[in-house]
């Protein structure tokens, strides 16, 4: 088979540290999803944790604290589920990605253990990489594993060969494991079933008997001190060969049904009869090669497992929601430990009124480690209060806090829930149940009514009689994203997928005709003065005509507005949007002028927007949590 020449191994991204300078302080809830770890080599205090959004943080104390290296791989969207060290250079480290949003893949290098990377070129191979094996006997020789199969480099990545071309069978590779002893040797998994060469892929053999026919295998070991013995995870549960993948046999002694979907493996470097295993309902460890198995943690899907190779009761566990688990004592009992780990989606951050340094926000989509979070003390410490919102809890869209008595109202997926933070419980307003909300506001200064942007249009909500009604916006029959409402004049805006509509009775009757505004999605709306502004997917509008005719803002890019705000603590007309690239734009006299705010290199997609007492600015990310910019 032909190789592929490559005319540069790498693409430099530039000189960068564990750290730079801050332009912004992240100030958690800490927590959130882990892909990935792994132990340095030669320092085993020393662990990389990797992210679903392209995200590498460090710990030099083992999983005591974190930082995220800045800027990193400089890219977003990119989900790292695979490290390898260079066998014989400990500071020599591979990353394999795969984008969120394509099936495009890169593959990243740093020769001085992360201060910087680099970009490896893969010539014609720009697929998902969703595995990378490094051959111990031959350090030269790398392999991938990408959609269309495997490919190999012997020579450091100059240049590449796929080796499974012409087997079909051989595509989606999701796991990939040298013989230790022989770099010639190659076991394969995929997303059904697994292969092996040992000839460098001149010619391979199925290596699945035994295994249930549908096994995506996720993860594939070699036994170093015995390299005929394998040790696979895949969905369909745990299996051991003891004659180099020529037969499985299931492991299942211990290991209940729900326990069957096991996501990785991990061999005690100091042990090799003790074998962890990661499954979508916890951590389970075998101290006898497989033959019997204890559940260690419950309730949380595994993800990455890494033992230190000096002393084996460390133990740290990477994980869906709940971030990493440690253990210090061989697995006996674990603890959260995410100081400095914040991988969290952000989207309603509010001030509490009269509350100096009160902060309410929503985690998304991190189950029972999610929900509703508040900080008394400026971001510094969060507690979280989900009593009662059971399935709301991961999908909370909207703050909205009234003057009421015991009664800030959260907008979810799953309704409207009302309640006080450590006073009253939430509870759902019954009205509501059906209803998907997006966006809340009151419709008058008593609080007896509620607009709701919901994903079924406009509704109105009626406390007195705990009643919904439905506003019919003409022609339109889709999903409202987000609400203006003038209590005192009655003016309502409503943006929607198809544009702005305009009511000027308190939506008794509608318009949509607008002048200079794309008939495309609205994404929010917000007032200033007696100037409207509109966030659209190309870029910011604004209004001087209460929203009859709009204009482009200059100077703010022609890309996704995601959230804007004002500043109610300060007599200046200070006016932020906030963008789906990490981008800050800001006017300080009312939104005539417009400047981009420096958060520094590589930010994520800024969500929601809030002004704290102090003037300091709070942005809710998509995976990054808070954003505090200071000064603004």
């Amino acid at each position: 088979m032909r190789l592929f020449a490559i005319l540069a191994s790498s693409l430099a991204i530039g000189i960068v540290g564990f750290s730079e300078p801050r332009a912004v302080d992240i100030l958690g809830p800490e927590g959130g999803d882990i892909r990935s770890l792994a132990v340095h080599t030669d320092r085993p205090d020393t662990v990389f944790l990797g992210t679903s959004d392209g995200q590498i943080f460090v710990s030099r104390n083992f999983g005591d604290s974190w930082e995220k290296l800045m800027p990193g791989l400089n890219r977003r969207a990119l989900v790292i589920d695979n490290f390898a060290f260079h066998p014989r250079d400990p500071e020599t480290l591979y990353v394999a990605t795969w984008e969120l949003k394509s099936d495009r893949g890169v593959l990243y290098r740093t020769r001085n253990g992360g201060r910087s990377w680099a970009e490896v070129s893969l010539g014609p191979y720009g697929s998902a990489i969703r595995a990378i094996a490094l051959a111990p006997s031959d350090p030269k020789a790398i392999a991938l594993g990408i959609t269309e199969g495997v490919i190999l480099s012997l020579d450091e990545g100059q240049t590449w060969d796929r080796i499974t071309r012409g087997y079909r069978s051989l595509y989606h590779v999701e796991s990939l494991a040298f013989d230790p002893s022989d770099s010639q040797a190659l076991y394969v998994g995929t997303w059904r079933l697994g292969w092996r060469t040992s000839n460098r892929g001149k010619n391979w053999e199925p290596m699945h008997k035994g295994m249930l026919f549908d096994s995506d295998i996720f993860s594939l070991l070699v036994d170093p001190s015995n390299p005929s013995v394998l040790y696979s995870s895949a969905c369909t549960g745990i299996y051991k060969s003891i004659n180099r993948g020529k037969r499985w046999n299931k492991l299942k002694k211990g290991l209940p049904k729900e326990a069957k979907r096991t996501r990785t493996l991990r061999l005690d470097p100091s042990d090799g009869n003790t074998i962890y295993a990661g499954t979508t309902v916890g951590l389970f460890v075998s101290t006898d090669a497989g033959v019997q198995w204890n559940q260690l943690i419950k309730g949380v899907v595994v993800n990455a497992v890494v033992v230190n190779p000096r002393d084996n009761r460390l133990i740290l566990v990477g994980t869906d929601d709940a971030g990493i688990l440690k253990s210090q004592d061989g697995g006996v009992t674990f603890y959260t430990n995410n100081r400095g780990f914040i991988h969290r989606q952000v989207p309603a951050i509010v001030v509490a009124p009269q509350q100096e340094a009160t902060y309410y926000v929503s985690v998304a989509y991190d189950g029972e480690h999610g929900g509703f979070f508040v900080s008394q003390d400026g971001g510094d410490h969060w507690k979280s209060y989900n009593e009662g919102l059971r399935e709301a809890l991961t999908d909370i869209k909207t703050i909205l806090p009234t003057s009421l008595p015991n009664s800030v109202y959260l907008g979810t997926s799953k309704g409207v829930f009302v309640g006080k933070p450590g006073e009253k419980s939430w509870q759902r307003i019954s009205a509501t149940r059906k209803l998907a909300v997006r966006a809340l506001v009151s419709l008058d200064k008593d609080e007896r009514k509620l607009f709701l942007a919901t994903t079924e249009g406009l509704f109105c909500w009626d406390s007195e009689k705990d009643t919904v009604k439905k506003h019919i916006l003409p022609g339109y029959r889709g999903p409202v994203n987000t609400i203006f409402c003038d209590q005192s004049s009655g003016q309502v805006l409503v943006g929607t997928d198809a544009g702005l509509f305009r009511s000027e009775d308190q939506g008794l009757t509608w318009e949509s005709e607008v002048k200079g505004l794309p008939s495309m999605s609205v994404n929010v709306l917000k007032r200033s003065g007696s100037r409207f502004f509109c966030g659209t997917q190309v870029g910011l509008f604004s209004s001087e005509d209460s929203g009859a005719t709009w204009s482009k803002c200059e100077s703010v890019y022609s890309i996704a507005i995601t959230t804007l705000q004002t500043n109610p603590f300060s007599q200046d007309e200070i006016v932020v949007a906030g963008s789906s690239t990490g981008h800050l734009f800001y006017s300080q006299n009312g939104g005539k002028n417009w400047s981009i705010k420096n958060l520094g290199a590589n930010r994520s997609t800024i969500v929601a927007l809030a002004f704290g007492t102090s003037g300091e600015l709070l942005a809710g990310t998509l995976s990054e949590g808070i954003y505090r910019v200071r000064p603004f």
